[in-house]
């Protein structure tokens, strides 16, 4: 009985433990346009199941400047208060 027990919880946590690996290859595709995409695995929130993104650099550096330009304007804002 004790056995079986050890065994069951073994290879329970190696069979998760292969779900939370990532796929193999995947980075620097190129895209049928001829553009250098690179490609990541990413987490959504709340989620450890990984899904793959690819963009282009330019697409990187636009999202980073987005998120840049949301983080001056909330700092300046300030809290909102009184609703």
């Amino acid at each position: 009985m004790k056995l079986s027990s050890i065994l069951l919880a073994t290879s329970t946590v190696i069979l998760l433990s292969a779900c939370a690996g990532k796929p193999p290859g995947g980075e620097g595709q190129t895209a049928s346009n001829g553009t250098k995409k690179i490609c990541k695995y990413e987490k959504t929130t709340g989620s450890n199941i990984g899904r793959k993104v690819c963009r282009t650099p330019e697409q990187i550096e636009a999202e980073k400047r987005q998120a840049d330009e949301l983080m001056r304007t909330t700092q300046r804002s300030g809290p909102k208060s009184g609703q």
